[in-house]
């Protein structure tokens, strides 16, 4: 428990920031499960939800949740296996 009025504001901002995170870091889950799920079924829906996937990449990255070099190597992957897939079917 803080003891200090500075340690109890950073605690709140701490719970904050942790909770905007989190939500941050869900909406990215649920998409990179759906892109995942497109890619094994062979739907051909897999370019507009890496669309939707870059989006959230990039929102994470502008709200300093990723770093811009690891958002940028989840993008290159995940664009290798759309690539990967779309040339197999």
């Amino acid at each position: 428990m803080p003891n200090t009025s500075s340690a109890k504001k950073a605690l709140k901002q701490s719970q904050t920031k942790a909770s905007r995170n989190r939500r941050f870091n869900a909406l990215y889950k649920e998409t990179l499960k759906a892109f995942q799920k497109s890619l094994a079924s062979g739907a051909t829906d897999g370019l507009e939800i890496l669309a939707k996937l870059y989006s959230r990449i990039d929102t994470l990255v502008k709200k300093n949740i990723l770093h811009i070099n690891n958002g940028s190597r989840k993008k290159s992957r995940f664009a290798k296996m759309l690539k990967a897939v779309s040339v197999k079917s």
